[in-house]
């Protein structure tokens, strides 16, 4: 035994068993990765004219978890009764539109999200000219 004091090892904390969905929630500096793309997107509103008598789309992104879809409304311009096949999150942009639900229609105005399950029938009508997004929530499978 030596004299010479000794500094006491710190403490290490006993591993714990946390449920791997509730990691891909965590945030703070040990959440994520540094591995992956970030995608910034610019100029969409205006991006393209609306047609003469109905909306105007274009892909604004697309990979494997998700498609953004940017519409150019003109007012009083409507996409009539339709559903997607995924999850989708729509997203006004600049202006106003009356989204038509199975039990109500919504108007939707920037600032707003309305998330749709998959295949929930639905309608959309102008109020005036407006850009909307809508994201296709892909699966991972």
């Amino acid at each position: 035994m030596s004299d010479e004091p000794t500094t006491p090892e710190p403490a290490t904390p006993a591993p714990t068993s946390v449920d791997s969905t509730r990691d891909d929630r965590d945030h703070g500096s040990r959440a994520g990765t540094t591995e992956g793309t970030a995608t910034h997107l610019t100029d969409i509103i205006g991006r393209e004219e609306p047609f003469e008598n109905r909306p105007r789309a274009s892909v604004v992104h697309e990979d494997e978890s998700a498609k953004i879809v940017a519409f150019e409304f003109g007012e009083g311009h409507e996409l009539g009764d339709h559903a997607a096949h995924h999850p989708v999150l729509v997203q006004v942009l600049r202006g106003r539109v009356e989204f038509g639900l199975p039990d109500r229609t919504v108007v939707l105005v920037p600032g707003e999200v309305l998330h749709l399950t998959p295949r929930l029938r639905h309608s959309v009508r102008a109020l005036e000219p407006t850009t909307l997004t809508v994201t296709m929530l892909l699966s991972r499978a």
